[in-house]
């Protein structure tokens, strides 16, 4: 992903907890991120992307999904700071290159702050449940988008799929409490990592809204294409577009 936050070394606590990482998404999110995923991936392949990047791919669901939907030639790249993570990617896309649509699929390890790729090199960017980790009270954030810009030609498609606040009162209560008094607990106790839940949880709880989040990409040089809340607002499906 990027460069750790002020109290979070988060490459360290996705190293730990990558085993179990899936299976606690589906817990959290009652099953519901596969859904989301399909939905994101769907707004990605809307403008017929030929290179196509997974930032902060983890472990690979989202390339996994693009994958799937690809009706014409696509070149996947999944990018993650975490070797861990990749390793996984890796071994669930095993066979993918198979299939007729996918030209090429790489996996690379790297910093989001200072990627390895040219220019303007990909059509399509997806980030899903990843672009938090970028922004929120890291010291990078600004470096991160820079870099989201500077890597997607003008025009490309960048879409994010994250957590939010919701704007309903009584359900940003139960979200809040969900988070603080469940998440993190659970989650420590699946994976024996009771910190890395903790940051996971109290990201998501106080990351942006969806108007702020709209906001910050206005201001770093994106267009809106859509935005979709899901899940009641507890999740922001966002398309924007390249202007420059």
């Amino acid at each position: 992903m990027g460069r750790r936050t002020k109290d979070y070394p988060l490459k360290t606590f996705y190293g730990k907890i990558h085993g179990q990482y899936d299976r606690v998404n589906r817990i959290f999110t009652f099953g519901r991120d596969a859904s989301w995923r399909r939905k994101a991936a769907a707004e990605c392949l809307k403008v017929r992307p030929i290179r196509i990047l997974d930032l902060c791919t983890g472990t690979g669901d989202f390339l996994l999904e693009l994958a799937r939907q690809a009706n014409s030639p696509v070149e996947l790249t999944g990018y993650d700071f975490s070797a861990s993570m990749l390793e996984l990617a890796r071994k669930k896309s095993r066979g993918l290159e198979e299939q007729p649509e996918i030209r090429s699929l790489n996996f690379v390890e790297g910093d989001v702050a200072d990627m390895p790729f040219q220019n303007a090199s990909f059509d399509a960017i997806g980030i899903t449940f990843g672009i938090r980790n970028l922004l929120y009270e890291n010291s990078g954030a600004g470096a991160h988008l820079s870099e989201i810009h500077r890597v997607l030609r003008p025009g490309g498609r960048l879409v994010i799929l994250e957590s939010s606040r919701p704007g309903n009162f009584l359900w940003r209560q139960f979200n809040a409490l969900y988070l603080r008094l469940i998440l993190p607990y659970l989650g420590g106790l699946l994976t024996g990592n009771l910190a890395a839940y903790r940051y996971l949880a109290q990201s998501s709880k106080n990351y942006y809204t969806r108007d702020q989040m709209i906001g910050i990409l206005k201001n770093s040089g994106f267009r809106m294409i859509s935005e979709k809340p899901l899940f009641l607002g507890s999740v922001m499906l966002l398309a924007a577009e390249k202007t420059d």
